[in-house]
């Protein structure tokens, strides 16, 4: 669901949105606000792109469209236009563009308890926006652009759309991203306009907890302990905490009682039947499994690797500046996949120990290559698969010269277990969604979450997503509760 607010203003910079087309008369510590208009038109596309494109469902679009509009008119900036996004993807993120474009992310609405905990993460990146901390990191994220062109550029050659996008976004992993003090000043004005929208303050500090919970399950999930995690926002770049935002609270002189309201059963009621997890039509993850039923194939993916999808790239993130780069051409190739690689992708690049292979019964072909970059010499292995007469996967593996030894037995098997997909296997992936019911006894948490559809980690699951059922065992008669479906 996509929509435009006019004579309103929102925007904000976080680590997770992508400055892929910044102008050279855009590249300043503060921009225009007809540069900042620019700069969000241009990059709007290629979020859309990379966030497995709008989740359009009328009733949870609207009532988001309803949150924003609220926020908004309790700013003191209503002269600039906005356009609100939300997006079909499972991760929990939300950021706006310069130029007033807002997104959301469908993984944070299914994570958030009730209204005003989306009006605090809302409020919290207007607040962003109004204090031009967005402008002001223009500089410093052309910079990290920069720190990736060694990768980059070598990507560009292969024509390899991802390999740039992923050697910028593990580049800004090293950014720290918004100081304490620009933090703390958006959580001011944040809790400010949620007071005035008559939203409780409270939700701000309430979806934090929610956040690191959800933290916490993903450290476990990824083999990780959840002590590695602390209370930070979705990219990782807002080290606020519950005490700081409490603070803010009392900066922004927010008056406790009255109307300030958290609208959780009209919350609970609006997102009821939404999908939950990642959505088939762009790739689904069982386990360390990704399927594609559209694409036709799965694949293994590392332990210790976090995979971002966009539904026609697949990029894992891991450790040591690693990653892996899965996607596919829609080309007629006539010649055997090791001519692919020496005289179409890579015919650029001196490509060493080419070699002919079989994938799973597949015409295949790999070849490595190495790159200086800031972070010292990297090492990238080429992996081109013929899947059928007009399709080519192609995998572009990344890693540090001094860990290649350690990873690439998990990138070999990576690369070996990708495999077509039956056409009776790629109907049976359904997606999940969300079930809001409301217990017609008191019941045990063990009870309720063995309800869940996911294949593992139910009771946990079930914990995360029900803030008012953490540190229970019984969920009291009545109580409405979010189950997967």
């Amino acid at each position: 669901m996509s929509f435009i607010l006019n004579r309103r203003h929102f925007c904000g910079l976080v680590a997770g949105a992508s400055l892929t087309s910044i102008c050279p008369k855009c590249i300043a510590t503060a921009l225009s606000p007809s540069e900042e208009k620019y700069l969000g038109q241009q990059s709007h596309p290629k979020i859309i792109d990379e966030y497995g494109g709008v989740y359009d469902d009328p009733k949870v679009g609207g009532y988001f469209a309803l949150i924003a509009s609220r926020l908004v008119r309790a700013t003191d900036h209503r002269n600039i236009g906005f356009r609100f996004t939300l997006l079909n993807s499972p991760d929990v993120n939300a950021f706006a563009l310069p130029g007033g474009f807002i997104y959301i992310t469908r993984g944070l609405v299914a994570l958030a308890s009730d209204e005003s905990e989306i009006a605090g993460v809302l409020g919290h990146e207007i607040g962003h926006v109004i204090a031009r901390h967005t402008s002001k990191r223009i500089e410093e994220a052309e910079r990290a652009k920069r720190d990736a062109m060694a990768v980059g550029l070598l990507g560009s050659v292969l024509g390899t759309k991802g390999l740039g996008d992923a050697a910028i976004g593990l580049a800004k992993q090293r950014l720290a991203g918004f100081s304490q003090e620009q933090e703390h000043e958006a959580d001011v004005l944040g809790v400010r306009y949620m007071g005035r929208a008559g939203y409780n303050p409270d939700g701000l500090a309430s979806f934090l907890e929610n956040l690191r919970a959800h933290s916490q399950l993903s450290a476990i999930i990824s083999g990780r302990p959840p002590s590695s995690v602390d209370a930070r926002n979705m990219m990782s770049s807002h080290p606020r905490t519950v005490e700081r935002v409490q603070r803010s609270i009392q900066h922004a002189k927010i008056a406790r009682g009255g109307w300030q309201l958290s609208y959780r059963k009209q919350f609970l009621k609006n997102i009821d039947g939404m999908v939950f997890g990642n959505d088939p039509e762009y790739g689904v993850l069982q386990g360390r499994t990704f399927i594609h039923p559209k694409l036709r194939y799965r694949v293994q993916i590392p332990r210790g690797f976090n995979i971002e999808n966009s539904g026609t790239e697949l990029i894992a993130r891991g450790p040591y500046g690693s990653g892996i780069i899965l996607d596919s051409q829609m080309k007629t190739f006539q010649g055997t996949m090791m001519d692919y690689l020496s005289n179409s992708w890579a015919r650029q690049v001196r490509l060493n120990d080419l070699e002919r292979i079989r994938i799973n019964g597949m015409d295949s072909a790999t070849g490595w290559a190495s790159v200086d970059s800031r972070k010292g010499r990297m090492v990238l292995r080429t992996v081109a698969i013929r899947f059928d007469r007009k399709i080519i996967f192609r995998f572009l593996f990344i890693c540090p010269q001094r860990y290649a030894a350690n990873l690439s037995l998990k990138m070999k098997n990576t690369a070996f277990s990708f495999r077509r997909l039956g056409s009776f296997e790629a109907k049976s992936i359904r997606p999940f969604s969300l079930k809001v019911v409301r217990t017609e006894e008191a019941e045990s948490v063990k009870k309720l979450s063995s309800r869940m559809a996911l294949p593992t980690h139910k009771e946990l699951w079930f914990r995360v997503l029900n803030n008012n059922v953490r540190g229970h065992n019984q969920v009291a008669k009545g109580q409405m509760v979010k189950i997967v479906v």
